[in-house]
């Protein structure tokens, strides 16, 4: 008994540590909910990138997605359609 309470404790520990969840006062939403000059920015400063996730940050948007190499590229954009950075 007293092993399966550890199991699950640190089961409960491995999946409340996952650091692909936005920060507070970030939430994830839905791409189609994003202002296209938003999405139209993100593109054209990284044209090979399918973007498949968006979190909306006070003031400005996180869009995320995949190159064609595979690596996860996030494009920082303001409300206003501003890139103001790319990781």
């Amino acid at each position: 008994m007293r092993s399966l309470i550890l199991l699950l404790a640190a089961t409960g520990l491995m999946l409340g540590c996952d650091g692909a969840k936005p920060k507070a006062g970030k939430r994830v939403v839905p791409t189609d909910s994003v202002p296209e000059l938003v999405m139209k920015a993100a593109q054209a400063r990284v044209p090979d990138v399918k973007f498949d996730t968006v979190i909306k940050a006070d003031g400005f948007y996180e869009v995320r997605g995949k190159g064609a190499d595979g690596k996860i590229v996030e494009v920082e954009v303001s409300e206003a359609g501003e890139v103001l950075q790319v990781e």
